[in-house]
This record gives C-alpha cells, sequence and structure tokens, in this order.
C-alpha cells in the first residue's frame, strides 16, 4: 500500500514537471515571437521570463495535483523546488546565470509559492468534482 501511495506521487510529480515545461515552453517561444513583432523594452524581458515561469509552475501543479487526495501544497512545493532547481542547472550549462542575484531569488520565492498555491487549488478542485 505504501510503495502505491510513493509511486502515485511519484507519476503526480513527474506530471506536474512536464505540464511544467510545456507551458514554458509554449510561453517562451510567444514572448519571442511577441519580441519580433513588438517593441518591447529589454529591461521588461526578465520580469516576463519570471512570470512565465511563475504561471507555468501554477498550472503544472494544479494540472497534477487534481487526482491526489491528500498533500496539495507539500506536493506542489515539491514540483516547484524541482522545476526551479532543472531551470537553473540549464542556466548554469547555458550560461545564463553565473552568480546567486536578485531575480534568481524572485524565481525561486515565487516558484514555491505557485507550487503551494497551485497544488492547494488542484486538490480543492479534486473534492469539488
Amino acid at each position: 500500500m505504501e510503495g502505491s501511495i510513493f509511486k502515485e506521487t511519484g507519476l503526480v510529480v513527474i506530471k506536474g514537471e512536464l505540464f511544467s515545461i510545456l507551458i514554458n515552453t509554449i510561453g517562451l517561444i510567444l514572448l519571442a515571437l511577441l519580441m519580433i513583432y513588438s517593441a518591447i523594452a529589454e529591461t521588461a524581458i526578465p520580469i516576463l521570463v519570471i512570470a512565465i515561469n511563475t504561471i507555468s509552475i501554477f498550472i503544472g501543479t494544479s494540472i497534477a495535483t487534481i487526482k491526489l487526495q491528500k498533500n496539495g501544497i507539500l506536493n506542489g512545493i515539491l514540483i516547484g523546488i524541482i522545476y526551479i532547481v532543472i531551470y537553473f542547472i540549464i542556466s548554469l550549462v547555458t550560461g545564463n546565470i553565473n552568480t546567486l542575484n536578485p531575480r534568481l531569488i524572485l524565481l525561486v520565492i515565487l516558484g514555491i509559492i505557485a507550487g503551494a498555491v497551485g497544488g492547494i487549488i488542484g486538490i480543492n478542485f479534486h473534492k469539488n468534482n
């Protein structure tokens, strides 16, 4: 029984990560198209990227935790943290981040909050249906 719970939770976390990455990819493609066809200030780009990442985590955790019946906040935080770690590793490998900066700290905080809130909403959406 206990192994089944861990397996289900693990699948939910993987599902949440995949949804978040998919939504983030779509959001970044839309942002790139917007940058090509409009005059967005360069100073707005990092803020928009943080917003896209936060929304991605929120939607990914909401969708992933709908099937769970408990621990939505914990699973949401877990999905948010794993997403941020993956994002950080990719950024390090590609050379986009080389120091700890305020934007990275903001992204971590917002990622954890978005994961927690998304997890709560996903669990409550399940209970209401």
